[in-house]
C-alpha cells in the first residue's frame, strides 16, 4: 500500500465522528427532551426498563416514569443548571437506575444507568473517596510516578477493577505506564508504551470534554437512538457528555484484543490539557456505578492539582537555579575585557545551565571547549555557526543530528559523534554560537506491541485495525540523544539574553567612548597644530633651524597620528544589535498569564495580582521576546518598588490598540525623568543598590523590544505609584 494511501486512512479513522455514532449500552435507557419536555428520542430499550413512554413529540404525563423521575426532568426543564447531580429513582419492574442529565445543545438528554440490587450507597464511595485523596494530600510525593502509583491502587480499591493503570502522555504524542494496580495474577504492563495512534485525536478531545468514560460489557450489543437523527438539526446526536455513550467498534476490538471485558478511564487534567489517564481494565464485564465514578472523577482532580504543584515545583526549582547560574554569568562576562575571556571564566556555569556531556563555544572563528576537550575537527562547528547565521536561527535544536543537519557532518568529540544538540547565536560586535552536546542514547522501548499501523479491509473498504497482540515489542532506536525539554531551551534562552545584554551594554560603553574621544580628540587636535603652525612660523622669522623645526613638527605628527588610529580603532565598534523578532498570532490573555506564572515561580516573595477580561483576543509578537520585555518592567517593578504592595498587571482593549499597564508602590518617587530612566548609561545604572549584580538594563532592553513590535512604553510617576504602560497595535 501507498504511504499516501495509508495516511489517508489514518485521516478517516482520526474523523470518525465517535462522539455521535448514534448508539448507546444497554445496561440502561436514554430520553432525549426539547425545552418544552416533549421527547424527541429515545433508545430502542427504553420502554423495556422505563415502561410507557409518551408518544415522540409528546410531554411526559403522570403515565409515566416515577413520580421522582418526572420531578428531576421538569425542574431540569425549567432551571438548565439543575443536571449536575445524579438521582436515584425507580424504573420497570423494580429496577434501580441513577437519573443524569446534561444538555447537548437544545436538547435534554436524561439517562438511565441500571444500578446493580447490591450497590452500596453513595456515602460510602464519598467516605473512600475522602480518605484516599487525605493519604494523598498528607504525603510527600517528589514526582508524579509516586502519586500516580498511590492514585492508582486507590481507584482500585474503590471500583474492584482487575487492573488500573496510570498513563502519562509523552511528548510525542506517545503514552507510558509509569503506575499500575493489577490482579496478580495478570501479565505487568508497567513501563510498556502505547503509540500515539492508540488514542486518536477524536478521543483525546473527548477525554478533556469528559474526564469519566466507562464501557461496562465488552460482548454487550449497542442499542440504537430513535429516530436515528437529531429531529431538530438533521445531524447525529452529540453524546459528548453521556454516561451511556457507545464506543468505537475499533475500541471494541481493541480491547478484545487485550482480552478485556470491561474498561473505565478517568482523563488526568493539567492545566487544561491532557496530561494522561488512569486506565481501569476488568477480564468480565463489570460497571462501576455512578456514585463510584463521581469518587474518581473527584479523586482525580485532587490528583490533577498534585501534579501540577510537583511539577510547579521541580520548574520553580530550575527556574531559582537557571537565575542563579544566569546572575554569575551575567557578572562574569560584565567584568570580563572581551567575550572569549567571559566565557572562559564563566565556563563551568554555562555547562551547568543544560544537562549535556560537552559545550562549545565558537566566537566569530575561534572555537573553545567549555567542557569536554577540545573537539577533534572544528570544520562541523564552523558550518553549524554559519548554517545559523545564514537561515537566521536564534536556537537550533535537535535530537538526531543526521535527519536535522544532513548536510552538516556530526561533530566529532574524544567520546565519538555527537547525536543531537542544542545552540543559540547572537549577531553582535561578535558572532557568538554557543552549542550545548549530547551523545547518542541507545534506547529499548517496551512498546505493547509492535506500534506500526495495520489496514484491513472491510465492508466499508480500507482502514485501520487495532493490534491483535500486547506481547511486549522491543524496538531499539539509536542515532538520537535524549529529547532537549522546553526547561533545557528556557535555560539556553536565558543565556541568549545575558549574551545580548551584555553587548548592549558594551555596544552603548563604547558609543560613549567614542563620543567621549572625539571631544577629546577635538581638543588635543589643537595642541599639535598650533605646535606645528607655531614652528613653522618662527622657521619662517628665522627663530628657529630647520632641524629644530623639523623635530618639532615630526613629535607632534606622532602625536596626531596616535590620535587619528585611536579614533579608527574605536570607530569599528558596531553600532547596534539586531532583536531577530519571529512574530505570530498569540492570545494576549494566554501570553500574559504564562508570563505572570513564570515570574510568581521564579520569585515566590513577590506579589502579582491581575486583572485579565476573557475578549482580550490575539496579538502579532515575537512571544519569547514579549516575555522578556514584560519580565524585565515586572523585574524593575519588584527590586524598585514597595514589596510590602502587590504589583497590579492590567490588559484592556481599545479602539486601534491593545494595552498592557503595570503598577506598583513606589518606595520613593525617581528624581529623574521616565525617558532618562530608559538610558541605559544613567548614573547609578551599575551596582544600584536596590539591583546587585544587575546591568541596569532592563527598561533599554524592555523600550528596544517594545519598539521592534511597533508598539509604545510609556511610564508615569505620582508620588506613591509608578504606571508603565504598553500600547499593542490591533491584529489586522
Amino acid at each position: 500500500m501507498k504511504d499516501s494511501q495509508l495516511t489517508e486512512i489514518v485521516a478517516s479513522c482520526d474523523q470518525e465522528p465517535i462522539h455521535a455514532l448514534g448508539l448507546v449500552q444497554p445496561h440502561g435507557a436514554l430520553l432525549a427532551f426539547d425545552p418544552q419536555g416533549r421527547l424527541q428520542a429515545h433508545s430502542a430499550d427504553a420502554t423495556r426498563w422505563l415502561g410507557a413512554l409518551p408518544e415522540l413529540g409528546q410531554p411526559v404525563s403522570d403515565k409515566h416514569l416515577s413520580p421522582l423521575s418526572r420531578q428531576t426532568i421538569r425542574a431540569a426543564l425549567a432551571d438548565r443548571q439543575i443536571t449536575m447531580d445524579s438521582v436515584e429513582c425507580n424504573g420497570a419492574d423494580g429496577h434501580r437506575f441513577d437519573l443524569v442529565m446534561h444538555w447537548s445543545g437544545d436538547l435534554l438528554i436524561v439517562e438511565f444507568e441500571q444500578l446493580a440490587f447490591n450497590t452500596p450507597p453513595a456515602s460510602q464511595f464519598a467516605l473512600y473517596s475522602q480518605r484516599a485523596i487525605q493519604r494523598l494530600q498528607s504525603s510527600p510525593f517528589n514526582d508524579a510516578v509516586g502519586l500516580l502509583q498511590a492514585a492508582a491502587e486507590a481507584i482500585q480499591g474503590m471500583t474492584g477493577f482487575d487492573r488500573v493503570m496510570a498513563y502519562r502522555f509523552l511528548p510525542d504524542g506517545s503514552g507510558q505506564v509509569i503506575g499500575e494496580a493489577r490482579r496478580e495474577d495478570l501479565v505487568p504492563y508497567l513501563h510498556q508504551r502505547y503509540p500515539a495512534g492508540d488514542i486518536p485525536p477524536q478521543a483525546r478531545r473527548l477525554y478533556v470534554l469528559n474526564p469519566i468514560r466507562q464501557i461496562a460489557a465488552v460482548d454487550a450489543a449497542p442499542v440504537a437512538i430513535l429516530p436515528p437523527l437529531n429531529p431538530q438539526t438533521g445531524s447525529p446526536y452529540d453524546l459528548s457528555y453521556s454516561v451511556l455513550r457507545s464506543v468505537s467498534p475499533i475500541h471494541i476490538e481493541y480491547l478484545k484484543n487485550m482480552g478485556v471485558g470491561a474498561s473505565m478511564s478517568v482523563s488526568i487534567i493539567v492545566e487544561g490539557k491532557l496530561w494522561g489517564l488512569f486506565a481501569c481494565h476488568h477480564m468480565t464485564a463489570h460497571r462501576a456505578s455512578h456514585a463510584v465514578r463521581l469518587s474518581c472523577t473527584v479523586l482525580t482532580q485532587v490528583v490533577s492539582i498534585l501534579v501540577s504543584q510537583v511539577e510547579a515545583r521541580q520548574r520553580s526549582a530550575h527556574d531559582q537555579r537557571v537565575h542563579d547560574l544566569r546572575t554569575k554569568i551575567a557578572h562574569e562576562l560584565a567584568h570580563a575585557d572581551d567575550p572569549l575571556a567571559g566565557l572562559l571564566v564563566s565556563a563551568d556555569d554555562v555547562a551547568a545551565l543544560v544537562d549535556c556531556e560537552a559545550v562549545v563555544a565558537v566566537v566569530d572563528r575561534e572555537v573553545i571547549a567549555l567542557r569536554g576537550t577540545e573537539p577533534l575537527d572544528k570544520t562541523p562547528l564552523w558550518a553549524l555557526a554559519d548554517h545559523m547565521a545564514a537561515s537566521r536561527e536564534e536556537m537550533l535544536v535537535t535530537s538526531c543530528w543526521t535527519e536535522a543537519l544532513p548536510d552538516i557532518p556530526p561533530i566529532l568529540t574524544p567520546s565519538g559523534s555527537a547525536a543531537g544538540c542544542l545552540a543559540i547565536q547572537m549577531l553582535g560586535d561578535a558572532r557568538i554560537t554557543i552549542v550545548w552536546l549530547r551523545d547518542e542514547l541507545v534506547e529499548t522501548i517496551n512498546w505493547a506491541g509492535p506500534p506500526d499501523k495495520v489496514v484491513a479491509l472491510g465492508p466499508n473498504g480500507a482502514r485501520l485495525t487495532p493490534r491483535g497482540s500486547f506481547e511486549v515489542w522491543k524496538q531499539t532506536v539509536r542515532g538520537r540523544c535524549r529529547d532537549w525539554t522546553d526547561t533545557h531551551q528556557s535555560a539556553a534562552r536565558e543565556l541568549k539574553a545575558v549574551l545580548q545584554d551584555i553587548a548592549l551594554h558594551r555596544m552603548r560603553e563604547g558609543e560613549r567612548a567614542r563620543t567621549t574621544l572625539l571631544a577629546t580628540l577635538g581638543h588635543d587636535l589643537r595642541n599639535p597644530l598650533q605646535a606645528i603652525n607655531m614652528a613653522v612660523q618662527l622657521m619662517g622669522r628665522g627663530l628657529a633651524s630647520s632641524n629644530d623645526t623639523a623635530r618639532r613638527v615630526e613629535g607632534s605628527t606622532r602625536r596626531m597620528q596616535s590620535l587619528i588610529n585611536y579614533i579608527l580603532d574605536v570607530s569599528r565598534i558596531r553600532s547596534g544589535v539586531g532583536l531577530g523578532l519571529t512574530r505570530e498570532h498569540v492570545s494576549l490573555k494566554g501570553l500574559l498569564e504564562s508570563i505572570v506564572e513564570q515570574n510568581r515561580l521564579a520569585h515566590p516573595g513577590a506579589t502579582i495580582s491581575t486583572f485579565l477580561p476573557d475578549d482580550l483576543g490575539d496579538v502579532f509578537v515575537d512571544p519569547d521576546r514579549f516575555n522578556q520585555a514584560l519580565t524585565n518592567l515586572i523585574s524593575n517593578a519588584r527590586q524598585h518598588g514597595d514589596a510590602t504592595y502587590p504589583i497590579e498587571l492590567l490588559a484592556s482593549v481599545h479602539p486601534g490598540e491593545k494595552r498592557v499597564e503595570l503598577r506598583n508602590r513606589l518606595s520613593g518617587k525617581p528624581t529623574v525623568s521616565f525617558e532618562r530612566l530608559m538610558d541605559p548609561f544613567k548614573s547609578g545604572s551599575l551596582d544600584n543598590p536596590n539591583n546587585r549584580g544587575g546591568l541596569g538594563l532592563g527598561l533599554y532592553i524592555a523600550g528596544a523590544i517594545i519598539k521592534g513590535h511597533n508598539a509604545t512604553l510609556d511610564g508615569q510617576f505620582t508620588e506613591s505609584e509608578a504606571v508603565i504602560t504598553v500600547r499593542l497595535p490591533d491584529v489586522e
